[in-house]
């Protein structure tokens, strides 16, 4: 794979050098500059900007660092991210109920945060005031359950494209639904640790 990307760069640097000296050396002869004046000087910025292209490949988003992949416990997700959006939520409040307490999923949790974040926002937004968000995780067959409940009547189904492209990453689902006997219920399905 290391021969592969130093061919690459080679090959850029190659590429690139070739027709940005020759462009210089036409331009510096059209301009009246002796080809022993501008051939060298259109010769470096040549070097020098493949240089700076073929250094830029070094991270392309297949060889990019990826995300930090680890196992880690849903409750401590879940608490963070009721902690964190409480400011935000006016006149609603936000109940973590996690069983088993240790229950653990693999993946990144800094993706997974942000997606939690903003399901349990929109949750809000669509709660009454003095309503409850409740964010509960349960062992699943596969996995791990997290639900994000609402007391809302509004759309389930709306603003969740980020969150469900997270999810979707880690290997998991997102569904809405009705919750019973109002609001809405964002089903999170997640893999086990």
């Amino acid at each position: 794979m290391q021969r592969v990307r130093s061919n690459t760069r080679l090959g850029t640097l190659i590429v690139t050098t070739v027709p940005v000296a020759a462009l210089g050396v036409v331009v510096g002869m059209g301009l009246g500059a002796p080809l022993v004046v501008c051939g060298p000087v259109a010769l470096v910025l040549g070097v020098g900007l493949g240089a700076l292209l073929a250094a830029g490949m070094t991270l392309t988003p297949e060889h990019a660092p990826g995300p930090q992949v680890r196992t880690f416990g849903v409750r401590a997700l879940l608490a963070r991210a009721a902690h964190e959006t409480r400011p935000a939520l006016v006149d609603v409040d936000v109940r973590v109920d996690v069983a088993p307490t240790q229950l653990r999923t693999v993946g990144d949790p800094e993706c997974l945060h942000r997606a939690l974040t903003d399901l349990i926002v929109h949750a809000a937004r669509r709660s009454p005031p003095g309503g409850m968000v409740t964010l509960a995780a349960r062992s699943a067959p596969h996995g791990v359950r997290v639900e994000v409940v609402d007391e809302g009547s509004g759309d389930c189904g709306a603003n969740l494209a980020q969150a469900r492209r997270i999810v979707g990453r880690h290997g998991g689902e997102l569904r809405a639904e009705r919750a019973r006997p109002i609001g809405c219920r964002v089903v999170v399905e997640l893999p086990g640790a």
